[in-house]
């Protein structure tokens, strides 16, 4: 990532992304691209800051190989040709996975106050 785009990518905030794509619904490629340059640079920054810190870098291969496992998963699914019933059991166990994710970084932030 050129330094430029490191810049305009840092200035995001995160929070204002999150909102945007939650009002908007399903991100289009650019809004994807541009949160996970943002999750990229937001974790560089960190990774330099704190150089060493293996569980860092751990943290940052499993959320890619995350990523990576649930568009996969999607695909796969898509192509069960599942019905509508099977559909809605999919989405609510993945959706279920990511609040658990969610809730961990929640109660795992609440010792840094």
């Amino acid at each position: 990532m050129s330094s430029r785009r490191l810049e305009l990518v840092q200035s995001v905030k995160p929070q204002a992304a999150l909102d945007k794509l939650n009002e908007r619904g399903v991100p289009d490629f650019a809004e994807h691209r541009l949160l996970q340059d943002c999750a990229d640079a937001s974790f560089n920054l960190l990774l330099r800051k704190f150089e060493g810190q293996y569980e860092l870098e751990q943290l940052r291969q499993a959320s890619m190989r995350m990523a990576h496992l649930l568009q996969t998963s999607c695909l796969a699914l898509r192509r069960l040709q599942l019905s509508e019933r099977d559909k809605g059991l999919a989405r609510e166990a993945l959706e279920y996975q990511l609040a658990y994710m969610h809730a961990c970084l929640r109660r795992s932030m609440a010792s840094f106050d």
